[in-house]
């Protein structure tokens, strides 16, 4: 199901992409911490944000 509403589909887009991941544990954090949540370590990433299309 493809969203077609602009708004909606940048809303979504922010909500699933914007966030970092720890390298430790793996976790998924804000797209604002310093520190991850689950194991306190400042190892983090941002997410990669390239969309690929589906098979």
């Amino acid at each position: 199901m493809t969203i077609t509403d602009p708004e909606k589909k940048k809303l979504a887009q922010e909500v699933r992409l914007h966030l970092k991941i720890c390298l430790d544990c793996g976790v998924r954090n804000s797209i604002h911490a310093n520190r991850c949540r689950k194991c306190h370590k400042n190892n983090l990433r941002l997410k990669n944000r390239t969309l690929r299309a589906k098979k």
